[in-house]
């Protein structure tokens, strides 16, 4: 059942493209003849084109070609040319249902495209240099070129640099194009290329294309093209030494000079605060001649007295340890680290063996 519902459709297909088929030959031979009606062509084509297969689309795009050419229009013309002469490679189409005269005219615009226009039909790397390894780079690369009709050529860099010249002809050519020494630290490369015919000089064709880099290397490997860095994931170097302290002897010292200015000076002006206290303030206070409010003055500023003492003898206490100060003879002293060293070892031979696995492909793109 199956396979009788897959012969069923494709019979409806083929008689489907049949249909387009015949109609859009018969809307062509029947507008050809009025140029007045070549708009209204065109753009019945344009809509027949993608349901064609490419034996026909590239008789639409001659046909167009032709029509385009008759109402002066010189870029739609090159555009629908370029389909015919480069993406089918000028085949002969069959155009046997466009009358007679209009049919010889066409195969005459034909033959004028094909006798000024080199159309580039292959421009491709050799295979031998589309992938190379990124560190050893080679000096030069083969690039295939292959026009239909011959034509000399000129090769320029993005910086109009002039590469390569000469003259192709029918069949392939490979042409050497120099590599600067940072070729492969950019990750596209642009050139233009000049194809001019001798008969013809002012109809010189420009075309421009890109290679493009896309580097290899393995999961396990980061890689930074523009400077050349591998780095394996997770794995750094480390320090193969480091420096330690060696107290090699320590003694304390007694610093008099400081024991007079921060803890003896303190103490005394300390005792000096109690002793006024003791004395003169408490025996002031004790005479029976010192009046009430006297004795009130007196009993404040013994307070204020006995504070300070206390102040200047925490002051004293406080400062005490620092008389004592430790000396020490110390000694800085490197020392190795065997493991270390080891896992350099062991990582720079990773390096090196992972550096031989970076590889740089390319590719030719047209622009």
């Amino acid at each position: 059942m199956t396979k009788k519902k897959r012969l069923w459709f494709g019979s409806v297909f083929l008689m489907v493209w049949s249909l387009t088929a015949a109609e859009w030959q018969k809307e062509t031979a029947e507008r050809i003849v009025r140029q007045a009606e070549y708009p209204l062509l065109i753009e019945a084509l344009q809509q027949y084109y993608p349901n064609l297969a490419d034996g026909e689309k590239a008789a639409v795009s001659l046909i167009i070609g032709y029509c385009q050419s008759l109402l002066n229009n010189p870029q739609a013309e090159l555009f629908w040319m370029k389909k015919y002469l480069e993406e089918f490679r000028a085949a002969d189409v069959r155009i046997g249902f466009v009358p007679a005269a209009i049919r010889q005219k066409i195969i005459h615009f034909r033959a004028s495209w094909l006798k000024d226009f080199p159309v580039l039909w292959e421009l491709t790397l050799a295979a031998a240099d589309s992938e190379f390894a990124y560190f050893t780079p080679p000096g030069e690369l083969g690039l295939r070129l292959q026009v239909s009709l011959p034509c000399d050529f000129q090769l320029f860099d993005r910086d109009g640099v002039a590469l390569a010249k000469g003259r192709l002809g029918g069949s392939v050519r490979s042409v050497a194009v120099p590599l600067a020494a940072d070729f492969c630290k950019a990750p596209s490369h642009g050139f233009r290329l000049l194809l001019t015919l001798s008969h013809a000089p002012e109809k010189t064709v420009e075309k421009y294309f890109a290679v493009e880099l896309e580097y290899l290397y393995p999961e396990d490997v980061t890689f930074d093209p523009l400077n050349g860095e591998i780095k394996l994931k997770g794995r750094g170097f480390q320090p193969e030494s480091k420096n330690e302290t060696i107290v090699i002897s320590q003694s304390t010292h007694f610093d008099k000079k400081l024991f007079k200015k921060s803890v003896l000076k303190n103490l005394l002006i300390g005792a000096a605060f109690f002793i006024v206290r003791s004395t003169l303030l408490t025996s002031t206070m004790d005479n029976s001649e010192t009046s009430l409010f006297a004795k009130s003055a007196l009993y404040g500023t013994r307070r204020v007295f006995q504070m300070a003492g206390f102040g200047f003898s925490l002051l004293a206490l406080n400062q005490l340890p620092k008389v004592f100060r430790r000396d020490r003879i110390i000694e800085e002293k490197t020392v190795d680290l065997p493991a270390a060293r080891a896992a350099n070892e062991n990582l720079r031979r990773d390096l090196a063996l992972n550096r031989d696995k970076i590889r740089v492909k390319l590719s030719v793109k047209a622009i």
